[in-house]
């Protein structure tokens, strides 16, 4: 498994579950790049959708963060994997993200902090 952090926005307000470990979600983060084209200007390349395992208080503040704000920007770090799959339309991939770390990126939106305690133990992840 490799490491990654990439920026993009979420697709939809992610649900917090809760498992013998504690709180947890799947956010799904849709993130397009710019890439130059030959003459200099830039375009949007290929969206690509990570779904994003995220476990503890970090799970609690970005379902609170999604439901008050609606499609945030967020910037996440964790360990990487791509997966092939089958379906009625092909071969897909599938870009998965066990989150160490994810964050409200400042770019382009207001962001409210509250500093507290930590209300969930940050142990192993429940998935």
């Amino acid at each position: 498994m490799s490491y990654i952090t990439r920026t993009g926005n979420l697709a939809a307000a992610p649900e917090l579950r809760e498992g013998i470990n504690g709180p947890y979600t799947f956010a799904r983060v849709i993130v397009t790049d710019r890439i130059k084209d030959d003459d200099g200007a830039y375009s949007d390349g290929p969206a690509i959708g990570y779904d994003v395992a995220v476990s503890g208080s970090q799970a609690v503040n970005l379902v609170e963060a999604a439901k008050a704000s609606g499609n945030i920007r967020v910037t996440f770090s964790g360990r990487y994997r791509v997966s092939e799959y089958r379906s009625e339309n092909g071969t897909r991939l599938q870009h998965e993200v066990r989150a160490e770390e994810i964050g409200v990126s400042l770019r382009g939106q207001r962001v409210t902090i509250t500093k507290g305690t930590a209300a969930v133990a940050e142990d192993e992840p429940p998935f």
